[in-house]
């Protein structure tokens, strides 16, 4: 016996209303999600990492710093100096003048010591 149309006409199912739909707002500044270092995913760039203006020692230290690079070399790459209204960029230009990378001060800071040993595993010799 096939109760299936038997059940639909005793029990008429006319009753089905919609569900309102509720509008929810994104959270996403105060998420908890993290990466897998740790960090915060939706964190802005350089929170709490400023720096003052870098003195003229300093900008040439970190440019001499570029210019003794191995891709800087192996290229023939020139690194100059860039002042436009207070702001010093680092401009890194191919052998033909053409404009390779814009490097704002800001940039210079995080710029790796040479005295550190980190990432030197594969180019040590066995």
């Amino acid at each position: 016996m096939n109760i299936k149309g038997f059940i639909s006409n005793i029990i008429p199912n006319n009753d089905v209303r919609s569900v309102d739909n509720i509008g929810k707002t994104i959270k996403s500044d105060s998420t908890h999600d993290r990466d897998a270092n740790g960090q915060e995913a939706y964190q802005q760039q350089n929170q709490g990492e400023q720096h003052p203006p870098m003195s003229d020692e300093q900008l040439e230290k970190a440019m001499e710093h570029l210019r003794k690079l191995s891709a800087t070399k192996e290229h023939k790459w020139t690194i100059e100096l860039e002042v436009k209204d207070d702001l010093k960029f680092v401009l890194v230009k191919d052998n033909l003048g053409t404009i390779i990378r814009r490097i704002p001060e800001a940039d210079l800071w995080t710029l790796p010591s040479d005295d550190s040993p980190r990432g030197q595993l594969l180019k040590r010799s066995a």
